[in-house]
């Protein structure tokens, strides 16, 4: 790494030998490095060696992006460096050059492991790391059995147990970002997202919100994506909370997130088998002989047929669909007894 000063005062904002290498390949003499910390409309919030500053792009970056700036006569984003990772969602850019993503769920309301396993396709398919953040621990006083539920099905991946009310797991947490990995949060709204980073950062910086009562949805205290830096080290980006998790293009992040079904799965006597009721399956064997939890089989089973489903033609889905209503307008037809 350079040991210009002005580089040097990157660091906290995750600046190593590896985004060093990556500047010289593009940077121009009249250009000095920066990371994007927030994007808006036509515009962005760039963190440099100075200061933080708004600049002009011609085509937006993504919060994470480390870029060349050109400050002359304004600031304008000139070259996005080449990323090592970025989180997408549906085709949508969700942060970039990220380490680390933590999934998010909340112990104070029933835990939804179809929706963690998806936001866990989602993470692996980054090209990050997936860690499972477990909110609100002091809510519940079944929160180690919760945990070892959630370890269960996230296979392969840390998971951490946390309360922002007691402290409990946040140095764990820390952990995860030192020395200066950069990680973002990903989770629905109520999760306890915003709370868990005032408690990171030892402030109230973060908007935070009630949860209802009814059905113990929050409300969207983060309404943008934007680049927080840890004190002590570590970078965070927080998200605004989703409500649904749609996968498209994800088939690197389903195999990773499935290792244990895909493993088994090679073990089939058909290479193709879709581990449906075929001759030689090896994994409905597994799941027969309780190596394989069968809520875990039918989620990786869901998640690919999303999968194949959304790289269909147009057509072939319009056909799908007539065929479908056709079939359920027949159905109506028929006597109760014969539906």
């Amino acid at each position: 790494m350079s040991s210009d000063l002005s580089f040097d005062a990157l660091v906290p904002l995750g600046w190593d030998d590896r985004v060093a290498a990556l500047y010289a390949s593009v940077a121009e003499p009249h250009h000095q490095p920066a990371r994007v910390g927030r994007v808006d409309r036509d515009r962005c919030t760039v963190r440099t060696a100075t200061g933080q500053l708004r600049a002009a792009a011609p085509v937006l970056p993504t919060t994470g992006d480390w870029v060349a700036l050109r400050t002359d006569p304004e600031p304008v984003v000139d070259v996005v460096l080449p990323r090592w990772s970025a989180l997408e969602r549906e085709g949508q850019l969700l942060a970039a050059d990220i380490d680390v993503v933590f999934v998010v769920a909340s112990l104070d309301r029933p835990l939804n492991l179809n929706r963690i396993e998806r936001e866990l396709v989602l993470a692996w398919d980054s090209g990050a790391r997936p860690v499972v953040i477990l909110t609100k621990a002091d809510a519940t006083p079944e929160a180690d059995v919760l945990a070892k539920t959630v370890d269960a099905r996230a296979v392969g991946v840390d998971v951490v147990t946390t309360s922002a009310a007691t402290g409990q797991g946040v140095d764990e947490l820390l952990g995860h970002l030192r020395p200066n990995r950069t990680a973002v949060l990903l989770g629905p709204s109520g999760a306890g997202k915003s709370t868990l980073v005032n408690r990171l950062l030892r402030s109230e910086s973060e908007a935070t919100g009630e949860v209802r009562e009814g059905d113990h949805k929050g409300r969207h205290t983060t309404s943008s994506r934007h680049l927080l830096v840890i004190p002590g080290g570590g970078v965070l980006i927080d998200t605004p909370g989703l409500r649904s998790v749609g996968l498209t293009g994800a088939e690197g992040g389903v195999a990773l997130a499935f290792p244990d079904v895909e493993e088994i799965g090679q073990g089939c006597r058909f290479r193709d088998c879709r581990h449906a009721g075929e001759p030689g399956c090896a994994v409905v064997a597994a799941v027969e002989d309780g190596r394989l939890d069968p809520d875990r089989v039918a989620s990786y089973l869901k998640l690919q047929g999303e999968l194949e489903d959304s790289v269909k033609e147009p057509w072939l889905k319009a056909a799908e669909s007539q065929q479908g209503r056709i079939v359920h307008r027949a159905m109506k037809k028929l006597p109760k007894k014969k539906r």
